[in-house]
């Protein structure tokens, strides 16, 4: 199971009442309220605390500075930066050029997508069926981001299709790159329309705008908004800006605890500089020193707030679980990470030289940008230390990363030799290359898990219509009771009718029986849904024995399951999956980071089975969690 399922399934659990064991824990009864009352109505307190940061950002904005930046020391910035640079012919074919791919880029998130993917059981579940999807506050395993896919309770009311809720996502990373693109602003267009190309075809951008449960995304549209508020704020000293930085602030840490490091990272080294060059200065007052670092000291505020609110949280219920039952071999988790993350080894590098140049001989740091970059860092150094693997979990810190390199190469190459621009070429080249290679790899596994998937249901649909009323059983021999659930939820979203799911619909359908070998506790995929799935050792006759396109399936295993059964549906993948150096890229994916390939790797197969089995179940005794046996759930 990957981290971001267990990141679901702990979202539900969180859901099931866990009230019964806090009253042991809390001091008082009336501290057991409290404690439930601040968890059930957990969004009602945050808007609270937005409200309160965005006060406290006018009161420490004070009134020495404009309220909003002068519009015609705007226009002089732009006009002087047209002078100096110009507008070239390469700009424009560059910036035709980038309109052509971010809108390819677009075109493939929406393209071919259906609710099909892993964890969007989130959504057929619980947005599309206009139930709203509780902030994920989860206590049983130690998990807090409550921010996280609440803005679907909201788009649920303008659309429920998956390209509906994909403009969603479109609109997100369109803003994303304007914000960037004005960031950028002291790079000629044809250089930053390059740095925006290789932002957004990192693996760990990609994933999260590509699918929907990753709050990565979120994190990333909120940095942007807080690193164009910084730079606005310290050119300008506009007070807009410094409560927009509060404000982003507030929002990005809700929806990633890791985020915290990042933030408080930045805010503490810029103190840090500063407080050194006070000190170079000479003595200044400390009250002079408050006001010239309003911004980081009210960051800071607002970083203390998010860590007592998470604290209150979570200490009465104290757990580390999805910690401990996810975390991989340090040895794991560096080869990963070096195998489809090279930014983040030239940020480190980057860093420890320009560092190493402020310690030894005093070369001035950036009070902006190498603040970033350190809080990078302690963000890249949080997911190492806690040893979690994921494709898109750096994306904060290859966010940031990307931007601080494109800084600090621009003042590199401010006195350009051969060797400086060959260096920073090759390494850009690099990077790009690798995010290429390894972004193909993680769209094209996603596209085709959907589209076998959406397949099977019209083939199950065309299926259907030629049986009679009995339900229609479905062997998986291979596949996990993860799998199992969201092939369950995605079925009964297409309208198909499952054993054991109730429905409000009048036409008479068969019902869908799930079997497989795994052993389900309770007659359930998973214990956190109420889908049933039915252990079984072998197929009856009759039924369809399926072998899914992510299953852990040789082709051997195939071959056998094909020797007594009929084959009604066979889908492969892409030729290109097929090749060896495209296998190998495994490491970006969700569900095989870690192990080999399987043979059967993004391959379909539907047989039906012509032998008579006696160790399938045909009768009305086996229970179920509510007592009830077989025949009372095919009738449900």
């Amino acid at each position: 199971m990957t981290n971001s399922r267990i990141w679901c399934t702990g979202r539900i659990l969180a859901g099931f009442p866990v009230w019964g064991n806090i009253a042991s824990i809390l001091p008082h009864p009336l501290f057991h309220r409290a404690y439930h009352v601040f968890i059930s109505h957990f969004l009602l307190v945050w808007l609270f605390l937005l409200v309160l940061i965005v006060a406290c950002g006018f009161l420490l904005s004070g009134h020495d500075g404009p309220m909003f930046p002068s519009i015609s020391e705007q226009a002089a910035s732009d006009r002087r930066l047209r002078l100096s640079g110009g507008v070239r012919p390469a700009d424009v074919i560059s910036s035709i050029a980038f309109l052509l791919f971010v809108a390819l880029y677009m075109f493939l998130i929406i393209y071919k997508e259906d609710f099909a993917y892993y964890d969007d059981e989130m959504l057929t579940d619980f947005s599309i069926q206009g139930v709203n999807l509780s902030p994920p506050i989860m206590l049983r395993i130690g998990r807090f981001f409550p921010l996280a896919d609440q803005e679907f309770n909201l788009f649920r009311y303008v659309t429920r299709s998956p390209a509906g809720y994909h403009s969603l996502i479109v609109v997100e990373l369109a803003i994303v790159l304007v914000v960037l693109f004005a960031i950028l602003s002291k790079i000629p267009i044809r250089y930053r329309t390059l740095i925006l190309i290789a932002a957004i075809l990192a693996p760990s951008c990609l994933i999260p705008f590509a699918g929907f449960v990753y709050p990565e995304r979120n994190v990333i549209f909120w940095l942007a908004i807080l690193v164009l508020c910084i730079e606005g704020y310290s050119r300008t000293k506009a007070r807009i800006y410094l409560i927009g930085c509060l404000v982003a602030t507030h929002f990005a840490l809700y929806y990633k605890e890791t985020a915290v490091l990042c933030v408080a990272g930045f805010a503490i080294t810029q103190l840090a500089l500063s407080l050194y060059a006070r000190r170079r200065a000479g003595h200044r007052s400390w009250l002079e020193f408050v006001r010239e670092n309003r911004l980081s000291i009210g960051i800071l505020g607002v970083c203390a707030i998010y860590t007592v609110v998470l604290l209150a949280a979570m200490l009465p219920r104290a757990n580390s679980s999805y910690i401990t039952e996810h975390q991989q071999a340090m040895s794991s988790v560096l080869i990963a990470y070096l195998q489809t993350d090279w930014l983040l080894l030239v940020l480190i590098a980057v860093l420890v030289v320009r560092i190493g140049r402020f310690i030894r001989s005093g070369a001035p740091l950036d009070p902006i940008w190498d603040s970033l970059g350190v809080g990078a860092l302690a963000y890249l150094l949080s997911i190492l230390g806690l040893r979690l693997v994921s494709g898109y979990y750096m994306a904060p810190a290859d966010f940031i990363a990307l931007l601080y390199l494109a800084n600090m190469s621009l003042v590199w190459l401010s006195r350009p030799t051969r060797t400086r621009v060959s260096v920073v070429v090759i390494i850009f080249a690099c990077v790009l290359l690798q995010d290429a290679v390894y972004s193909s790899f993680r769209i094209i596994e996603r596209k085709t898990v959907i589209t076998t998937k959406s397949q099977l249901a019209d083939f199950l649909n065309g299926y259907l219509q030629a049986t009679g009323d009995r339900p229609v059983e479905l062997f998986f021999p291979f596949a996990s009771g993860y799998h199992l659930m969201e092939l369950s939820s995605y079925l009964k979203y297409k309208g198909f009718q499952l054993v054991g799911q109730s429905t409000s619909t009048s036409e008479a359908r068969p019902r869908l029986l799930m079997e497989g070998r795994q052993e389900f506790a309770n007659n359930l995929c998973v214990e956190y849904r109420e889908y049933v799935c039915m252990h079984v050792d072998t197929p009856g006759a009759g039924a369809l024995i399926i072998v899914l396109p992510d299953d852990i399936a040789s082709m051997g295993d195939v071959e056998k399951i094909g020797k007594d059964s009929t084959l009604l549906l066979s889908l492969k993948p892409p030729g290109i999956c097929t090749k060896k150096w495209f296998r190998s890229l495994h490491t970006i994916s969700p569900d095989f980071s870690v192990d080999q390939l399987p043979e059967h790797w993004l391959e379909l197969d539907v047989f039906k089975n012509t032998v008579p089995s006696t160790s399938s179940f045909r009768g009305p005794a086996l229970p179920w969690t509510s007592g009830q046996d077989v025949s009372a759930l095919w009738a449900r």
